[in-house]
């Protein structure tokens, strides 16, 4: 599986970047993400695309086109098969849309595969990357008139489903996207870092830590400092508490009462120092310390992993740790596809603009 590479791709044309939003849970921020992702860069003036791989929900796509007239061509990316199933989609449909910023309209793009369901296994997804290359440098600019330098994807998927344990599966992107920036969001839960911690689950740990060592050997250089971007939101701490105490009571209390909050103990995060980029293994190394310290802290309550982030970012932020810590009610119904301009509409909102300080 894997298709050939176009020799026009090898001369590497422009140099891009890749938001590729990844987590395996729902409901915990991937589409937030993509908007704040997409807010900023077209404040930026920064040509922006983005691709709805959320088999199951395709919100970012819904919230983003609603009902507005199409302007779109239609991308050629061959499936592939894995035995009787197929993997990827034949065509990936590329829609020309807008939003308001300020008193001017800002074009960018949104695509979609034809085949929503089908799955994207390592070696496919890196084909799929350089195909949406070609397609910026060719017909989307040709004939969409749009000038990409970030695309976004917006997917369901674990990292470790799309991005491979073996070196094999990143002789593409290497080749092809080498000069490339490419950045992994993952949304964590407190199970994630359960997993990784408990030693009956060592394969599973094996797994991550071998992957996201790959991701940070190959896609880590000087004009991308940081390949791996680790978010936490309030929904995150939500779905990991059993009996919720505290903080978390109040936050899930404000979700009953569509009440906007804030999460006690992670509203100042974004005004801490900013520190240098760390590893995957250093920061899951840095979360067991924080664990460890507060079981020995009898006041805990049922919190855990609201205290373990609180200890783990206590004096410094890594550069690539996102702690979103607002919680507002207004945003439930962008996932309704109620919001007439939700590119527009999210920049009002706290969570953006403690969004744009993280970023720097």
């Amino acid at each position: 599986m894997g298709l050939s590479i176009p020799l026009f791709l090898l001369t590497g044309i422009i140099n891009m970047e890749y938001n590729i939003i990844t987590g395996s849970k729902g409901g915990i921020g991937k589409t937030l993400l993509t908007l704040l992702l997409i807010a900023r860069n077209l404040e930026r003036d920064i040509g922006t695309m983005v691709i709805d791989l959320n088999a199951m929900n395709a919100d970012s796509c819904a919230l983003l086109i609603g009902d507005r007239l199409p302007n779109r061509i239609t991308i050629s990316h061959p499936a592939a098969t894995d035995g009787s199933e197929q993997l990827g989609a034949d065509n990936i449909i590329v829609h020309k849309t807008f939003s308001l910023m300020g008193n001017k309209s800002v074009d960018y793009a949104v695509g979609w595969p034809s085949n929503p369901f089908t799955l994207y296994k390592p070696s496919l997804f890196a084909d799929l990357l350089c195909t949406i290359k070609s397609a910026c440098e060719t017909r989307i600019k040709d004939e969409l008139g749009l000038e990409i330098e970030s695309v976004v994807i917006d997917t369901n998927y674990h990292f470790c489903n799309v991005f491979s344990q073996s070196h094999e599966h990143y002789k593409m992107y290497k080749q092809v996207l080498g000069d490339d920036n490419i950045m992994v969001w993952f949304l964590w839960v407190y199970r994630q870092l359960d997993n990784l911690l408990r030693a009956h689950q060592e394969n599973d740990a094996h797994a991550l830590r071998e992957t996201a060592g790959l991701i940070e050997c190959f896609f880590k250089h000087e004009g991308n400092p940081a390949p791996f971007m680790h978010v936490i939101t309030p929904m995150s701490l939500v779905t990991s508490q059993l009996e919720p105490k505290g903080a978390i009571l109040r936050l899930i209390n404000a979700i009953r009462q569509a009440d906007d909050v804030s999460v006690e103990g992670l509203e100042n995060a974004d005004k801490l120092p900013k520190g240098g980029y760390i590893d995957f293994d250093s920061w899951i190394n840095r979360l067991d310390v924080a664990r460890v310290g507060v079981k020995l802290d009898k006041a805990r309550g049922d919190e855990i992993f609201l205290d373990i982030l609180r200890r783990a970012i206590a004096n410094e932020r890594p550069m690539n740790v996102f702690p979103l810590w607002n919680y507002h009610a207004g945003l439930h119904r962008y996932t309704d596809k109620h919001s007439v301009e939700p590119v527009a509409e999210i920049r009002a909102f706290e969570v953006y603009q403690s969004f744009v300080r993280l970023m720097g």
